[in-house]
């Protein structure tokens, strides 16, 4: 099967995933997760942390008490959003990984048992496809997203709501 077939396969299989969601208006990505989380019978819980230098900027981790999103703290709000989405992508297109090791499960979540911890997914365990499927996914969501973007009330000036686009949030 050709190239072209395959990238045209995989942005129908997106915009298929897309157009079923449900988006808030205006944008918000916790929202969004809670309503995907509600879908599905499992919450998606949000997590700011602090990543390690030269590793992903997001992961996303399977656990019995739900899913987790861990993103970037020390970051634009702009990017956060981005990197939710991109996890949120990974986890609509039910992407597999290998399980987590327990070191790593007790990094993250400290109060939940490593062995209750289903997968998790950090970006360095997907392959191109599922990483191109990911952030495809991100792209329409936010480029849905922003057709339907209204100021907040505190940024109705260019000045405000590019300095609340690129300030980190804490």
């Amino acid at each position: 099967m050709s190239s072209a077939m395959n990238s045209r396969k995989l942005r129908n299989r997106c915009r298929t995933l897309v157009d079923a969601l449900d988006l808030p208006v205006p944008f918000d990505a916790g929202e969004l997760c809670r309503r995907v989380g509600a879908a599905r019978g499992r919450q998606i819980h949000l997590r700011p942390l602090a990543m390690p230098a030269g590793g992903p900027c997001g992961m996303w981790v399977s656990a019995d008490a739900g899913d987790f999103i861990f993103y970037e703290r020390h970051t634009s709000g702009l990017h956060q959003e981005h990197i939710v989405v991109h996890e949120l992508g990974h986890l609509l297109s039910d992407h597999a990984s290998t399980a987590a090791a327990p070191e790593l499960a007790r990094l993250l979540m400290p109060s939940l048992d490593p062995n209750l911890v289903r997968r998790v997914l950090g970006r360095t365990h997907y392959t191109d496809v599922e990483e191109q499927e990911a952030e495809l996914i991100a792209s329409l969501i936010l480029q849905r997203a922003n057709r339907h973007h209204r100021a907040p009330a505190d940024a109705t000036d260019l000045d405000g709501r590019l300095r609340g686009s690129f300030e980190p949030r804490t």
